[in-house]
């Protein structure tokens, strides 16, 4: 009887902690490649194995949402700082074409602009 509390308490607990990690299929590769959900049945189905194998990759899962995480915000600071580029060339191209600019000026501000 304690038994079958102890295995539906901590698959009920995997379930809860992966959903507040963040825990989805795709995050790592091989054979723990699951959502949340999977990992509660996986528990409640084969706990001896899996209940340990949940704490052992626990590490790398988190680690795998933060990665992901972060390179969305990478490449939203990518599209930001594109963009900003597009805009300063516009500009200057309106100077260009309005006569303010000489080519020579234009060519070394866009340098300037495009520079890393």
């Amino acid at each position: 009887m304690y038994m079958w509390i102890i295995v539906i308490g901590s698959a009920a607990w995997v379930y809860v902690d992966a959903k507040m990690i963040g825990v989805r299929k795709g995050l790592i590769s091989g054979m723990f490649n699951i959502g949340a959900g999977s990992w509660c049945a996986a528990t409640l189905l084969l706990w001896i194995v899996v209940f340990p194998a949940y704490l052992i990759k626990r590490g790398a899962l988190k680690a795998a949402v933060a990665a992901q995480a972060g390179l969305g915000t990478a490449l939203g600071a990518a599209v930001a700082a594109q963009s900003n580029a597009i805009e300063g060339l516009e500009k200057l191209a309106n100077l260009r074409d309005r006569g303010v600019l000489t080519e020579a000026e234009f060519d070394q501000k866009k340098r300037q602009l495009l520079a890393p």
